[in-house]
């Protein structure tokens, strides 16, 4: 029997003992090795694991387990009893106590627990910093040939149209304060509503500042100039000056504004159209502007000196500048120069203009399913200018090279 108790004797059996967790079964088992001489030092060596799990720091006084054990064994023989098992326990506690096993516990985890806390957080860290370098340098862009429009969707919901020639740069997904995106070319965009997080249409003219709205941006690279129609919602329009931003006006909707920033023949002509006007007026500062746009009426115009251009601000159809997204050219008193750049992306040719005079005639126009020879053949018939192609070279790909049209004024 003696070696059968000698065999059962298990370390976690006399922790839970001593921490009071055992059963009553094992309570006896504990009892009966203790009896046993040939336990003694099968006993002891798990005290002293018990002591070291329990207290690890070396620098503590000693503990004499011998005395230890004596006591135990000569307490459990006076006894003999199981009601006297708690007492025994209760002596014993301010030697092995569950304080005493708590305290070195809770100093084992703080221990412990500093170094996971620290890596948890540099993890943690490392995770937002990688996505922050995910989103600087990881960007879609969207591509839309000439003679063709295309639409989208981007990460957060905005939906929009990219018209002929225009490409649209965006991350894969937006982080930080703000959702920018970068515009070359005519796109019509419906800015799904975040005011925590606004939207920003960089171009190389004015910045657009939105949260949540629909409109239209024109602005191509080798164009001086650039357009916004504002359809609803409300936007501001920012200047960049290095790392500073100017605000220059808000936009209402049902407006429409040009910012010219270089002279070129389109400024050139336009100009001539805005000093003819009677119908716009010169402000003197952005809160005259503001002012003034708050209570524009249709085909009131107002025009605001900046520092390297003009900002033209109009009440107007807002028809005339979206409606390319569903497959409609509209022109309204357009220039010949600006109408000939819109069918140039529209249907992927060059004009060639032989006679300046040109540029001083406007059209009224709307073109839906019409295609390039119905167009120029229709402006023929409304204008004093004919149109004349040139046949298209093949290259030595197999492609063909863009088709050539002069323009000149009738004899």
């Amino acid at each position: 029997m003696n070696s059968k108790y000698n065999k059962e004797i298990q370390y976690s059996i006399i922790k839970k003992y001593f921490e009071d967790t055992a059963s009553g079964e094992e309570k006896d088992l504990v009892y009966k090795w203790l009896n046993n001489p040939e336990n003694i030092i099968r006993f002891e060596s798990c005290l002293r694991l018990l002591w070291k799990e329990m207290d690890p720091d070396v620098n503590e006084p000693s503990i004499d387990l011998n005395a230890l054990l004596d006591k135990v064994h000569h307490t459990i023989n006076l006894t003999g009893k199981k009601e006297k098992i708690k007492s025994l326990q209760e002596r014993t506690k301010p030697v092995i106590s569950f304080n005493l096993v708590f305290r070195n516990l809770a100093r084992i985890a703080a221990i412990m627990l500093l170094p996971l806390m620290a890596y948890l957080g540099w993890e943690v860290y490392n995770q937002k910093l990688w996505k922050k370098n995910q989103a600087e340098i990881v960007f879609n862009e969207i591509i839309c040939p000439l003679g063709a429009r295309s639409q989208f969707e981007l990460p957060d919901g905005t939906r929009g149209s990219l018209n002929n020639g225009s490409s649209l740069k965006y991350p894969v997904k937006f982080f930080g304060s703000a959702r920018e995106v970068e515009l070359v070319g005519e796109a019509f965009l419906d800015v799904y509503h975040n005011k925590n997080k606004p939207f920003i249409i960089k171009t190389t003219g004015l910045d657009v500042k939105v949260l949540g709205t629909r409109l239209n941006v024109y602005s191509y690279a080798d164009e001086n100039y650039q357009e916004i129609t504002l359809e609803s919602g409300e936007i501001e329009l920012i200047k960049r000056e290095g790392d500073r931003e100017i605000s220059i006006t808000s936009m209402k909707p049902g407006q429409h504004v040009i910012y010219r920033y270089e002279e070129d023949k389109v400024n050139v002509e336009m100009d001539k159209l805005v000093k003819e006007s009677k119908t716009i007026d010169m402000v003197k500062s952005k809160e005259d502007l503001e002012e003034y746009s708050l209570k524009m009426k249709p085909g009131q115009n107002a025009i605001y000196e900046i520092q390297g251009g003009n900002i033209e601000i109009k009440f107007d159809e807002t028809d005339h500048y979206t409606s390319w997204k569903d497959g409609k050219l509209i022109l309204r008193n357009d220039p010949m120069i600006i109408l000939l750049k819109r069918i140039e992306r529209w249907y992927n040719v060059k004009f060639n203009i032989l006679d300046e005079s040109i540029n001083e005639y406007t059209y009224w126009a709307t073109f839906e399913e019409e295609n390039l020879d119905q167009v120029l053949k229709l402006l023929s018939l409304t204008g004093p200018i004919k149109f004349e192609k040139h046949p298209r070279e093949q290259l030595v790909d197999g492609t063909f090279s863009i088709q050539e049209i002069d323009v000149m004024l009738k004899n």
